[in-house]
């Protein structure tokens, strides 16, 4: 007898904890913790954040309170664990979070296979976002709810590279992220890892001979002191992904999810605008400092990582990638 009623409450356990979260009751607050992992000046992510909880607190009449948490409660991994346990309801992430959740369709971490921003948007508004969407929900319990612009990533040397033949033999500090490495090292370059605070020394002193970073970091680390010339390769067109547990959307009424949606969509929106702004106007103090910005060949840049990147495809894309690429026209 005991061993049954032991049985019956495992299964009304099991049953509980799979069951979707009811709709909160009228007139009972809703707590929403929203995590970034960036620095606290960092101004544009921490106005995005701010534009949110006006929003949701505002349009929710008060009924959803909102708290934001910055790198105090943790790295990214850190944060996109606890979203998906839903400790966060709402949490800023690089590429971690599609890169851990959605590997088969993170085509947009790869870099020279768009040559900026409109491919890249193509492929979050089409079917290989919702692909992403679903790999997102199914595995982490997240959802992409906003994008904003991160700014797309730049190459800087001492010399100018207009075209893939200069590359050849440049100590390049790249992030130790394999497909970046992989697609650098076939553009001709020596990726070698530095510890972002070490970069600016080990340019000064020829450890490296170049780097590249969106052109909000090359400013703000003053790589125009030690580089004279950043090439707008414009190699990767990367985002912030704003992204929400799932289970905290299904737990919500239909119009505070929709103020939710709204919210951070239309937050992230303003983020990228402020982006487009900023990075135009550290271009031109840049420029006052002698730093000489150079147009570059796109199309020949990515005819030589092409071979890199048909690797990564083959061995880590969904077999039914290279065909929503092609819908898109970019494969």
């Amino acid at each position: 007898m005991r061993r049954t009623i032991l049985t019956l409450l495992s299964m009304f356990l099991l049953v509980a904890i799979a069951a979707p979260i009811p709709p909160a009751a009228a007139g009972a607050k809703i707590d929403v913790a929203v995590a970034m992992h960036n620095a606290r000046n960092e101004e544009i992510v921490w106005g995005i954040a701010n534009r949110i909880k006006s929003d949701l607190e505002k349009n929710s009449k008060g009924e959803m309170v909102v708290k934001l948490l910055g790198p105090e409660v943790g790295g990214e991994r850190d944060l996109q664990e606890g979203a998906s346990r839903n400790e966060f309801q709402i949490f800023q992430s690089g590429d971690m979070g599609i890169s851990t959740f959605g590997a088969k369709y993170a085509v947009t971490s790869v870099p020279f296979l768009f040559p900026g921003y409109e491919g890249v948007e193509k492929v979050y508004k089409g079917k290989l976002g919702e692909k992403l969407n679903e790999a997102m929900i199914k595995s982490g319990n997240l959802r992409i709810l906003g994008l904003s612009r991160r700014g797309a990533r730049l190459l800087t040397a001492n010399i100018p590279i207009p075209t893939p033949a200069e590359v050849k033999g440049l100590k390049l500090r790249v992030p130790e992220i394999p497909q970046w490495v992989t697609v650098w090292k076939e553009v001709g370059a020596l990726p070698t890892p530095v510890a972002w605070p070490e970069v600016f020394t080990a340019l000064q002193t020829g450890v490296v001979n170049g780097q590249e970073n969106p052109i909000m970091q090359i400013h703000e680390a003053k790589i125009y002191e030690v580089q004279k010339y950043v090439m707008m390769t414009e190699h990767l067109s990367p985002y912030f992904h704003w992204i929400a547990n799932e289970k905290f959307l299904q737990g919500l009424s239909p119009a505070n999810r929709k103020i939710v949606e709204d919210a951070v969509k239309s937050a992230a929106d303003w983020g990228s605008s402020k982006q487009v702004e900023k990075a135009a106007e550290l271009r031109a103090m840049m420029e006052k400092f002698g730093t000489k910005f150079i147009e570059v060949d796109k199309p020949k840049f990515i005819q030589a990582a092409r071979p890199a990147i048909d690797r990564i495809a083959s061995q880590q894309w969904a077999p039914e990638v290279k065909d929503l690429l092609k819908e898109i026209g970019a494969w």
